[in-house]
């Protein structure tokens, strides 16, 4: 009987070992790009609109990256690289694009 007890609780642990290494590759962050013109900066939010029109609204805050360090200016094209986060952009990174 003990030896297959053990045999059960080795069992579990390597199926759950398993498990917690599938999932920490399944939560792996996904990013995005997005490329526009600048419609809006307000508080944590900002607005970019593409050459399609299409717009996008991205969560901005203390963790994202702006290039070069400081805020895009309405009318400044950017590209934006976010990733999504209960259902919300979240932008991680701000490029401030020059001249295009």
């Amino acid at each position: 009987m003990k030896l297959f007890s053990k045999r059960w609780v080795i069992l579990l642990i390597v199926v759950g070992i398993s498990l917690t290494v599938g999932a920490g590759n399944l939560l792996a962050q996904q990013y995005f790009f997005f490329q526009g013109k600048v419609e809006s900066l307000y508080k944590e939010q900002l607005t970019v609109k593409s050459n399609k029109g299409e717009t996008m609204y991205f969560a901005i805050g203390r963790r994202t990256v702006y290039i070069p360090s400081r805020l895009p200016g309405v009318g400044e094209r950017a590209k934006v690289t976010y990733y999504l986060r209960r259902g919300h952009n979240v932008a991680s990174q701000v490029e401030v694009l020059s001249g295009k």
